[in-house]
């Protein structure tokens, strides 16, 4: 596979990541949503402690830990960067080939 095929396979990749958890994110919202509408009663606590902050969720609703859920992963879908660098041209092959040092000059 040629540098740029490569290129165009990763960001390839990573799109569809992007897509399909900002789908899942919508579709958690979604049921949330549906969740309230329809008035379903069930409590649930959470609770998470990291590096000394506590953070509590207590809730009679499914219906809103569905929708933090889903908006996390959208915020996640958004948020989320990952770069890539593509050189291409005389100048990129000088750069990516790897150094090779000289042999010794006495082999003895």
């Amino acid at each position: 596979m040629t540098d740029q095929g490569l290129y165009f396979a990763t960001l390839s990749g990573m799109m569809l990541l992007k897509i399909v958890v900002f789908v899942l994110g919508y579709l958690t919202i979604k049921i949330g949503a549906s969740l309230l509408r329809e008035g379903v009663r069930g409590e649930f606590q959470f609770k998470s402690e990291f590096h000394g902050f506590k953070g509590d969720l207590a809730s009679a609703s499914p219906g809103l830990l569905f929708l933090l859920v889903g908006g996390v992963l959208i915020g996640y879908a958004i948020a989320v960067d990952k770069p890539i660098s593509y050189r291409s041209g005389p100048a990129a092959a000088e750069q990516s080939a790897p150094s090779v040092p000289p042999p010794p000059a006495n082999l003895e």
